[in-house]
């Protein structure tokens, strides 16, 4: 063995072991997760895609911008988010939304580097009021000034984590895009900060 490996594979180590040193179960799962594929002909990175799904199972409308980033990269955008405003008893067709490590709806994150990078010509804000952290309810009637404001309430924001709460796995390996469902259902709930709530659920393909 030559002299000086040792030193080397205990500093390489000692530094893994530093990295990960605050590491959780949760983490570890979450940070190898599947987000993009190869696409041909020269195998050029192409990420993958979730499918999602908004359910609004409260009378009022709801107002809220939702998206995914990669907490760790910090020269990453939230690009191809979206802002939605779901009247009251509603639900939305399914929408496909880029799989990164985050997916969030109102996530304080999310919104801070919206609002940061607003500037950049890949940030496309398309409803500066939806801008919000977490999800407005509003009772307002369109056209109000109130419209957009949370005449009824809030909701706090969520943060889910790819591999842990949602997959973007395929059912063909051919597949550019999930096959796993993420749907969000926004309802009424007194005990909750702000009296309401976001709940999820994730069907897998």
């Amino acid at each position: 063995m030559a002299p000086g490996r040792p030193i080397s594979l205990f500093l390489l180590i000692g530094v893994g072991l530093w990295a990960c040193g605050s590491c959780t179960t949760t983490a570890v799962v979450n940070l190898p997760a599947a987000q993009s594929d190869f696409a041909g002909p020269i195998g050029q990175v192409a990420t993958r895609a979730v499918q999602v799904g908004f359910i609004n199972n409260t009378p009022f409308r709801a107002i809220f911008t939702f998206g995914s980033y990669n907490p760790l990269d910090q020269d990453g955008l939230p690009t191809n988010f979206g802002q939605r405003r779901i009247e009251g008893n509603t639900a939305t067709a399914v929408v496909a939304a880029p799989c990164r490590k985050t997916f969030s709806i109102g996530g304080e994150e999310l919104i801070r580097l919206i609002d940061q990078n607003r500037n950049n010509p890949q940030i496309n804000i398309t409803d500066e009021r939806a801008l919000v952290e977490g999800v407005f309810f509003s009772s307002a009637p369109l056209g109000d000034p109130l419209e957009a404001e949370p005449t009824e309430g809030t909701a706090q924001g969520i943060n889910l984590l790819n591999g842990v709460d949602f997959t973007c796995a395929r059912k063909d390996i051919t597949d550019t895009t999930g096959a796993g469902l993420l749907t969000f259902t926004f309802e009424e709930d007194p005990a909750a900060p702000g009296g309401f709530r976001i709940d999820y659920a994730f069907l897998p393909p």
